[in-house]
């Protein structure tokens, strides 16, 4: 790259939006009706593209060259440069089209960076609809970036069958590069846009982000490969700029391992950005609701005796999405709370005041994201001779379950 460049905080402030009407088949429409193509759709939208010799530079252009190398057709990316071009009117048109025109076959990917509370919260108001209109998409397999300063504001309304993530948490200020000046302080080369929109751009296409090693790099392994590579830059920026150091600093109150994005991740299988093994393989990227209940494992029974003053039981309970819970003890609610998914799973203890010559019954109940419940309930019992032996049962039977389900692969990233 033949011009200079100076990182600087973009303070991307507050921050950084067929049927049949007939019973009869025509030839045409029953080739219509077999034939459903595998689509790709992408909007990216970038509020600072910078012009340099005649060369339009920002992290956009930056994320299209990596989607043409993974297989995305140049026709059917779309990008939107400039304030004047990432106003709601647009982006409702956009998500109009793709809500028109999206099905469960094809693969959405939505990119955007801009200021966010002085742009997409004051101008844009993105909490009150563009979630909503993004969910309305009907495919699972919709993605969206954003790289906006204080991004886990609108990140953590996103929901629905999809992934979704953000640079920064709702509290934490973005750094974009931009060439303006001749001092370059980054171990990586030069390049123009937010530093964590390079990385992404960079990450997705490189197989050595492949963990799985099964040939094709997913979302998930791009957001793992490419976080170290992302606080480095951060932490190099730091040591050359104190004060941007003060101000994240004060904002989100640290700067070590710098930043923690804000992600949600509601699709149960690896998805990739990858449009050609998207297209080929597309059996594998096909949202198949669940019908099953969440899984509890817990005592039957638990004795106690006069010794004790309270006894905690244990519920072990995993599904595949999120999951919700309510405990109660003797039908009065105890406690309850929430998992996020996907793979969720939860150890819970719930704590039960005992007293003498009396029983209770604790049970829990949980839902999935799907509304498929399982109840399950454990007898505290007063009957302190068989303590013991019920006791070592049950210590073997935790350790069992909990050796089961450490076993189990965790793919979710949660972070505020």
């Amino acid at each position: 790259m033949s011009i200079y460049h100076f990182l600087t905080l973009a303070l991307l402030l507050t921050s950084i939006s067929f049927s049949l009407d007939s019973t009869s088949l025509t030839p045409s429409n029953i080739f219509q009706e077999k034939y459903n193509p595998i689509s790709t759709y992408a909007l990216l939208f970038d509020q600072f593209p910078y012009v340099v010799n005649d060369e339009t530079l920002c992290s956009s252009i930056e994320i299209r060259s990596s989607l043409i190398e993974l297989g995305w057709q140049d026709e059917n990316i779309t990008l939107f440069l400039g304030e004047e071009n990432i106003t709601e009117e647009i982006f409702l048109e956009q998500l109009d089209y793709l809500e028109e025109n999206v099905d469960e076959n094809d693969l959405v990917f939505v990119y955007i960076t801009a200021h966010g509370h002085t742009y997409c919260r004051d101008v844009l108001n993105f909490n009150d609809w563009f979630q909503k209109e993004f969910n309305d998409i009907g495919t699972s397999n919709k993605v969206i970036f954003m790289e906006t300063c204080f991004t886990g504001e609108f990140i953590k309304n996103f929901y629905g069958n999809l992934f979704a993530m953000g640079s920064v948490g709702e509290d934490s200020y973005a750094i974009t590069c931009t060439p303006e000046n001749d001092t370059w302080v980054l171990s990586e080369p030069p390049f123009v846009g937010g530093i964590s929109s390079h990385f992404w751009a960079k990450t997705m296409k490189d197989i050595n982000a492949d963990l799985s090693r099964d040939g094709v790099v997913s979302i998930d392994e791009m957001y793992e490969y490419s976080l170290p590579l992302i606080r480095e830059s951060y932490n190099e920026t730091f040591e050359s700029y104190p004060n941007i150091a003060d101000l994240i600093r004060f904002t989100a109150g640290f700067t070590e391992n710098y930043p923690f994005p804000t992600v949600v991740d509601n699709i149960y299988y690896e998805l990739s950005l990858n449009a050609t093994d998207y297209i080929l393989n597309n059996e594998k990227y096909q949202w198949e609701d669940d019908i099953i209940a969440p899984t509890i494992h817990n005592y039957d029974i638990i004795y106690f005796t006069e010794e004790n003053e309270s006894i905690t039981v244990p519920f072990f309970v995993s599904d595949r999405s999120s999951l919700y819970y309510y405990c109660y003890v003797n039908s009065k609610l105890d406690k309850y709370g929430n998992v996020m998914g996907p793979y969720a799973e939860l150890e819970l203890l719930c704590k039960v005041n005992v007293e003498p010559h009396e029983d209770y019954n604790v049970s829990l109940t949980v839902v999935d994201d799907w509304g498929n419940e399982n109840i399950d309930t454990t007898l505290v019992v007063f009957n302190g001779e068989e303590e013991a032996s019920l006791s070592m049962w049950g210590l073997g039977f935790v350790l069992i379950v909990v050796y089961c389900l450490s076993g189990r692969t965790r793919r979710r990233y949660r972070t505020s």
